[in-house]
């Protein structure tokens, strides 16, 4: 007989199997995208933790605080002193922000800090004794402090961020392990709704498709060089920026060295520390203490840069990522920016910082120093009745007589307009006087010769440095002068 129930078991059957298949859908694509936001949220809190840290080292590192707070003891100069008190209250306050975020890391950065505030309370006995000019051995004895303490807990908290790339993949291994069990129990128990099954493998497909194809557009259309290389150096992959740096195609893979890439002098240097590098498992910048790296393109020419490697394991091979990046273009842009584009020599910005270091350079060394400032007698006579053509090759060809004139200790820069100084260190009144009169007369000389469009006469005031003098007074008094020299009839010297 007829069971009446066998119908609704059979359809109740379907429609569980259904919901199972529904239910593990969803769990599986719960699975993927929780796997997802962990990842993210592993991965964000290691770049923010690894920032502050990075950003506590730059400061209090010998790039920042140890190296002013060192410079200011051996050099004695206050300047050094006041940026050492910025840059240790930065450091502190990110190891601060740093240590919010790592708990686990807590004696680790007790240990940073309390060295750190031994520096910040040694900071107002320094001040003193730079101010009273007592000795460099007498300051370091009272100032000096332990780092070692300071040096094993940077070692340990390095070591541990060392570590936690590899937990991060080992947590995404799990994941992704996870979600091939789940597929294969979806595989045996629902042979039925073997479709949909397949639908979804080919949606999981779709997305990490998608994602290999994300990396790839990346690597190919970073602004960085990008490329990989084997345990013995050769470039296996690399992207349309490291063959456009370095000039070869892409049938080059395989055949070049990365040694081959750094010029010939360094070469053997570079090699030995790849080496040294792929020993073990890193990640960091391969240059260190504000040093460039250089590379050589394969037609010879030779361009800085700053390069970043990462090695990791293939087997048991080792491979290394390698990032570089061009700065030819930044350090052209640094240049132009301390350079008067008319005439090549330094501007008003690049004066300034010159003379603030002449200045110092002097009171340490008790030598004498002098500053000559040029003007252009009746320059806009000349614009007039002229034009600007001809008073912009008036102003070029005077720098270029300036620049023939100087001794290598000596700096010459446009100040504006038709105004150029000189900055003489190591020159007292006399020597600053005859220096400044000999070039007034090579000027005057030189544009009555045919290779001047006209001819032309100088006016010029000379100041020289007292002890202990302001650096605007320096130049207020060499201003004064020039102003002398112009109300006694221009084309002469006037010396305070």
């Amino acid at each position: 007989m007829h069971h009446p129930f066998k119908p609704f078991k059979i359809y109740s059957l379907a429609i569980l199997y259904v919901v199972f298949l529904v239910g593990a859908f969803s769990i599986l694509m719960a699975s993927i995208d929780q796997s997802q936001r962990d990842w993210k949220r592993h991965t964000y809190e290691a770049l923010e933790k690894t920032a502050y840290f990075n950003d506590a080292m730059v400061a209090l590192g010998y790039g920042g605080f140890i190296h002013d707070f060192k410079n200011a003891v051996i050099r004695q100069d206050l300047s050094y002193l006041r940026r050492a008190e910025t840059e240790i209250e930065l450091g502190l306050d990110s190891l601060q922000k740093y240590l919010q975020r790592a708990p686990e890391h807590t004696a680790e950065v007790r240990a940073i800090q309390s060295v750190v505030s031994q520096y910040r309370h040694n900071l107002p006995k320094l001040r003193q004794m730079l101010e009273e000019k007592q000795s460099v051995a007498d300051i370091d004895r009272v100032v000096r402090v332990d780092d070692t303490p300071a040096i094993e807990a940077i070692e340990a908290i390095l070591s541990s961020h060392a570590q936690s790339p590899n937990s991060l993949f080992e947590q995404a291994g799990s994941a992704h392990q996870r979600v091939n069990h789940m597929l294969l129990v979806i595989l045996c128990a629902l042979v039925l709704v073997s479709i949909l099954v397949f639908s979804f493998i080919r949606y999981v497909n779709k997305r990490l498709a998608i994602k290999l194809k994300d990396l790839e557009v990346i690597f190919r259309c970073a602004p960085n060089a990008i490329f990989s290389v084997n345990e013995h150096g050769t470039i296996i992959s690399a992207n349309r920026e490291t063959m456009r740096l370095f000039g070869f195609s892409e049938r080059a893979l395989n055949k070049i060295n990365v040694d081959d890439l750094v010029p010939s002098a360094t070469k053997e240097k570079h090699k030995k520390l790849r080496l040294e590098f792929q020993k073990s498992d890193r990640v960091q910048p391969m240059s260190q203490r504000n040093t460039i790296f250089y590379g050589k393109k394969l037609n010879g020419d030779v361009f800085p840069a700053s390069i970043s490697i990462a090695t990791y394991g293939v087997g048991d091979e080792k491979h290394s990522i390698v990032v570089i990046k061009d700065l030819s273009d930044e350090m052209q842009y640094k240049s132009q920016a301390n350079t008067d584009p008319l005439t090549k020599v330094a501007n008003r910005r690049a004066i300034n910082r010159q003379l603030a270091a002449a200045i110092s350079r002097s009171n340490r060394q008790q030598t004498p120093l002098a500053v000559c400032i040029f003007d252009i007698d009746h320059f806009k006579a000349v614009n007039d009745k002229h034009g600007h053509l001809v008073g912009d090759d008036v102003l070029q060809r005077v720098a270029k007589i300036f620049s023939d004139a100087i001794r290598k200790t000596d700096f010459v820069g446009r100040w504006g307009g038709e105004e150029f100084v000189i900055i003489l260190e190591d020159t007292d009144k006399e020597g600053a006087k005859h220096f400044a009169d000999k070039l007034r007369q090579e000027v005057k000389r030189r544009s009555q010769g045919i290779d001047f469009p006209v001819a032309i006469t100088l006016s010029a005031g000379v100041s020289v440095y007292c002890q202990d003098d302001k650096q605007d007074c320096l130049f207020n008094h060499a201003d004064q002068a020039l102003y002398r020299a112009k109300e006694s009839g221009r084309d002469c010297v006037v010396v305070i």
